[in-house]
């Protein structure tokens, strides 16, 4: 398991930004364009759908930009969505 400074570096981060939740494709190891957000939870909603309409087995992260937290995880399976909160 990755210590917590290694964990940070994982997501890009930024300094001051309106919109700093985010959402993280853990397959491609991309950010998903156009998907930032100014509250977790519309985040997380936003996570939802995009976990519907994408493959399964794809896990999608929602993170903070401001510090680099991940705040959770949805996986995509064959008849649900799997959270794992962080």
């Amino acid at each position: 398991m990755a210590s917590e400074p290694e964990r940070r570096l994982m997501y890009p981060t930024t300094e001051r930004t309106a919109r700093p939740y985010r959402l993280w494709d853990a397959n491609a190891k991309a950010a998903l364009r156009f998907r930032y957000y100014s509250d977790p939870k519309r985040a997380h909603l936003g996570a939802l759908i995009e976990c519907r309409w994408s493959k399964v087995g794809v896990t999608i992260e929602v993170y903070d930009a401001g510090n680099g937290r991940l705040l959770g995880q949805y996986t995509r399976r064959v008849d649900s969505i799997k959270f794992q909160e962080a």
